[in-house]
């Protein structure tokens, strides 16, 4: 073999070296998509696609009592928000019965409702939703109240024999809804959707509910639900990691699962647990698990991507998140102060304590780097 024929077989190896080498490091998908009679079954493995950051944080806004806002603008409790589509942030505090609005530079712009029982007042009020032009109040007496985005009262509609504890407008003005279902021979948690103007109502899905009769666990699995951008019902089973897709229809149609490892309830949380629920009215029975479920809450944002608390957590204390993206895949794990309330348009919402316990309302711009 002669020398240039030996430098050619050299370069070509050395590219094939690199090539190796470059696939090697890029990062890839671990887990497998199944289908099982029409169910889709997207199962991830314990770790992420990206075993580093591929999301920063940037905290760019804090409203609160002790930021200097003004005393009309100053709300009491931040119970629940959302985001309508200019970025404007309306902040619900059931102590003040009232919704407080800021633009998206955090400067006040009004607040509407009052307490009382009347068009336009609210009853000890605990979550708002919005869609397109309308707000929905969810008050504590069975009643949903309808607001436009300028705080004008429009209308109310009656939860009749319902009781409701969690409710959401989609974008063609169903509520969805979960009921307490108090059955002595299985309680529950029902997932309703109800069709526009609270006509009708159809089961989704259901959950187990804290039964007295067997003793009260309080760490007990807790289902949620997101609606997707696709107004598709996305029901949270934290006991084993499964989200579950419904359409609009109510069919289920795809699973998102993941490897984890279990949190260990410790005996200091138990007895935090004992000391919290001493003075509570009857005697309550506490059965406690071994471990934590395998999260707590999880947002959707407005790409469909999901953001799940779990109760691992980082260097600091703060709790850690696991990130899908809209495929349901696991990509990245993030953590940050305080409690996460919603996630939309790259900005990241959540409540926080500053360091003389006051209760703020944070805001991070989220920066992307996947490859």
């Amino acid at each position: 073999m002669n020398n240039q024929v030996l430098r050619c077989w050299l370069l070509l190896l050395a590219v094939i070296s690199l090539f190796i080498s470059c696939t090697e490091k890029k990062p890839g998908w671990k887990g497998t998509i199944v289908n099982e009679d029409g169910l889709t079954i997207i199962k991830n493995p314990k770790l992420p696609v990206y075993a580093k950051p591929v999301v920063t944080l940037e905290r760019d806004l804090v409203i609160g009592e002790k930021t200097g806002i003004e005393k009309e603008a100053a709300f009491s409790e931040l119970t629940f928000l959302d985001i309508d589509r200019d970025d404007s942030i309306y902040v619900l505090s059931s102590k003040d019965s009232a919704v407080f609005v800021f633009d998206r530079e955090g400067r006040f712009l009004r607040r509407f409702g009052k307490p009382g029982n009347g068009p336009g007042e609210l009853n000890m009020p605990i979550m708002i939703s919005l869609s397109g032009e309308e707000i929905l109040v969810l008050e504590m007496g069975r009643r949903l109240s309808l607001f436009d985005r300028n705080g004008e009262f429009l209308r109310a509609l009656s939860a009749k024999e319902y009781w409701i504890l969690v409710a959401t407008l989609d974008s063609r003005k169903n509520v969805y809804a979960t009921v307490g279902n108090m059955d002595p021979a299985g309680p529950s948690y029902l997932l309703i959707r109800f069709a526009p103007e609270m006509k009708s109502a159809s089961e989704i899905s259901r959950s187990p509910a804290p039964d007295a009769t067997r003793g009260f666990n309080p760490f007990m699995p807790v289902s949620r639900w997101q609606i997707d951008p696709a107004d598709n019902v996305i029901y949270s089973r934290p006991a084993d990691y499964v989200l579950e897709y419904y359409n609009p229809e109510g069919k289920l149609f795809k699973k998102v699962t993941r490897v984890f490892e279990p949190v260990k309830i410790t005996e200091e949380e138990k007895e935090e647990r004992r000391k919290a629920l001493a003075e509570a009215p009857g005697n309550i029975k506490l059965v406690f698990s071994e471990y934590r479920p395998a999260f707590n809450r999880f947002y959707c944002d407005h790409l469909g991507r999901l953001y799940v608390q779990t109760y691992e957590k980082d260097s600091d204390g703060n709790y850690l998140h696991d990130v899908f993206d809209p495929e349901g895949r696991f990509i990245t794990r993030i953590s940050f102060k305080g409690q996460l309330l919603k996630v939309v348009r790259n900005r990241l919402y959540c409540r926080e304590e500053d360091e003389e316990g006051y209760e703020n309302l944070v805001r991070y711009q989220l920066t992307w780097k996947l490859n």
